[in-house]
C-alpha cells in the first residue's frame, strides 16, 4: 500500500498539547498515512478577505497551507474544546481553506483531547456544517476525556484505549483515502469494501 499524505491540523498552541499527541498518534496506529502541516494552523495570520482575495499578498503560511490541502488526500483536525466550541486557531485556518477547494472530497477525521470529562466534544458539532459546505467528508469523530492521565511522561498516549480507538478511526479514514483513490481511478467500488 502506498503512502498517503493527510494534512493536520492542530488547534492547539500549547507546549506539550493533547491535542498534538493525537496527531502524533495517527501514524503510528496507521498502516500508510504521513501527516503534514501539523504546525502550519499555529503561523497563519488572522483570516482577511483582502489578503485572500489577492493572491500575490498571500503569507508564505497560507500558500504553504492551501498546497498541503490541494496535494494532501485526506484530513486530520485535531482542535481543543474552548468556550463550547473549536479553538480560534482550529476556525482560522479553516476560513483559510474555504475559497482554495483543497478539502472537496477530501476522508476527514475529526479528534479532540481534554483533561476534562466531554473529551472536547462540543468542538465537532460546530466543525461539522462548516466541513460539509466545503466538500470534506466526515469519517469519523473521537474524543479523548481525562487526557492528562492517558499520556506518558514524554506526552505521548500510551492508554491501549486511547490507542486502539484511534487505531480503529485511523483505519476508517484509510478506507475513506482508498474508497477515494478508487472512485478517482475509476475502479469498481464493490472490490474495495
Amino acid at each position: 500500500m502506498d503512502e498517503r499524505l493527510v494534512l493536520g491540523i492542530c488547534g492547539s498552541l500549547r507546549r506539550g498539547s493533547l491535542n498534538a499527541a493525537l496527531l502524533r498518534l495517527v501514524p503510528r496506529v496507521g498502516t500508510a498515512v504521513t501527516v503534514v502541516g501539523e504546525d502550519l494552523a499555529g503561523r497563519l495570520p488572522l483570516f482577511n478577505p483582502d489578503v485572500e482575495n489577492d493572491e500575490g499578498s498571500w503569507p508564505d503560511s497560507v500558500r504553504e497551507l492551501r498546497d498541503l490541502a490541494a496535494r494532501a488526500q485526506g484530513l486530520v483536525i485535531a482542535t481543543p474544546e474552548y468556550a463550547h466550541g473549536p479553538a480560534g486557531v482550529t476556525k482560522n485556518a479553516i476560513d483559510w481553506l474555504v475559497g482554495s477547494g483543497g478539502l472537496v472530497g477530501k476522508p476527514t477525521l475529526l479528534v479532540s483531547a481534554s483533561p476534562g470529562q466531554a473529551g472536547g466534544m462540543r468542538a465537532h458539532a460546530p466543525l461539522m456544517p462548516t466541513l460539509t459546505l466545503l466538500g470534506a467528508v466526515l469519517v469519523d469523530c473521537v474524543v479523548v476525556s481525562r487526557a492528562g492521565s492517558r499520556v506518558d511522561e514524554r506526552g505521548e498516549y500510551d492508554d491501549p484505549a486511547v490507542v486502539e480507538r484511534m487505531r480503529l478511526a485511523v483505519a476508517e479514514l484509510e478506507d475513506a483515502l482508498s474508497y477515494a483513490e478508487g472512485r478517482r481511478a475509476g475502479l469498481p467500488l464493490g472490490g474495495l469494501i
